[in-house]
């Protein structure tokens, strides 16, 4: 997690046929309030743009697997969102309903 508010921690990892982007960064409820409800307009249009120095656009299918994950312990809380679906020759393909 970055130390400050101006100070954020941006990845791009590729491995193999993989490729990962990661921030991090401290900021108020109502900023991170702000920044989710940018990606939830981006979900319902069909395109998360993310902006900055590390940045990159997504294209969401139709249908995908949504995950919530909350994790507790003495000195730490984590609230994960995830999006999943299939890649296919590059292109983002809708979860079939089979799997829901």
């Amino acid at each position: 997690m970055a130390d400050s508010e101006d100070e954020p921690e941006n990845e791009a990892e590729p491995t193999n046929d993989e490729t990962e982007h990661e921030g991090e960064r401290v900021m108020s409820r109502s900023d991170g309030a702000a920044i989710l409800r940018e990606v939830a307009a981006g979900v319902e249009d069909g395109t998360i743009n993310i902006e900055g120095e590390n940045g990159f656009t997504v294209a969401i299918p139709e249908r995908f697997e949504l995950e919530f994950e909350y994790e507790e312990s003495d000195d730490e809380a984590e609230l994960e969102v995830e999006l999943e679906w299939r890649m296919e020759d590059g292109e983002a393909m809708s979860v079939d309903d089979k799997n829901d």
